[in-house]
């Protein structure tokens, strides 16, 4: 019991940094270390002020002093990591397969909102996690149990697939309908999750993101132009890959299907 409390409670601390994360990665010129201001009255934040999900719901969702409302992200954040880490805890106990896994979940965590936000996926988050991904291959260390080989080639493979894609519909529609960062998160999911893991995830994302995008345009009478955070319903795929990527692959190779 006393490790699941420190579990959540870690989870909690971390969200809270992935928050900070969240913000500051956008203004690139901004320390992510720095103590914390409200965004809106820029007043420092006292520590007791600022205890993850607890003083959100102590100050009803507001600053103290200058009262404007604090971002639901917030607590969205903090609560979410705090339930990931208690199930990744639930999977692995405490083990190197747990810290592995949440490294990669907090990562895509940080990314999912940024893309939410301000549609951008940073390289400073991508790149490390891809070059992690296949170092602990490497090292039989990956707790996806993926080979190094197959670590190696679904990145490439990975990036290497999105970046076909956004190329051909360039040179189609002569506009680009889809963003590198996009090709640089294929790149550290193939580097994490393997080669098998690409064709469920570029299809439920693909899937996921044209009913997102057709409900989006017809309520708010959108043209059919409008930006949507693509890396959001990859990560979403890439989550529902653990629960239904055999079936998936079960379905797609049942002789009724080919």
């Amino acid at each position: 019991m006393t490790e699941i409390i420190g579990i959540i409670i870690l989870g909690l601390i971390v969200g809270s940094f992935l928050n900070v994360c969240i913000i500051r990665l956008p203004k690139q010129k901004d320390n992510i270390f720095r103590e914390s201001r409200c965004v809106k009255c820029k007043n420092k934040i006292d520590w007791y002020n600022n205890i993850p999900l607890l003083s959100y719901l102590l100050l009803g969702g507001k600053c103290k002093k200058c009262k404007k409302k604090i971002s639901w992200m917030y607590p969205v954040v903090e609560g979410l990591t705090a339930i990931i880490f208690y199930m990744s805890y639930q999977n692995h106990e405490l083990s190197l397969d747990l810290i592995f896994t949440l490294i990669f979940i907090s990562a895509l965590v940080v990314i999912f909102f940024t893309d939410f936000n301000y549609f951008l996926i940073f390289d400073v988050v991508t790149l490390p996690l891809t070059a992690l991904g296949v170092i602990i291959s490497l090292f039989n260390m990956n707790p996806f149990y993926i080979t190094a080989l197959d670590s190696i080639f679904g990145a490439v493979i990975g990036y290497l697939t999105i970046y076909l894609i956004r190329w051909i519909y360039f040179k189609i529609k002569k506009v680009e309908g889809m963003g590198l960062g996009d090709a640089k998160l294929f790149l550290a999911i193939g580097a994490w999750l393997g080669m098998s893991s690409l064709l469920f995830v570029l299809f439920v994302s693909a899937f996921l993101g044209s009913i997102y995008g057709i409900v989006y345009i017809v309520i708010n009478n959108k043209n059919k132009k409008t930006e949507l955070a693509y890396g959001c319903f990859i990560i979403l795929a890439v989550v529902l890959y653990q629960f239904f990527g055999k079936d998936f692959y079960n379905f797609i190779n049942h002789p009724f299907v080919l």
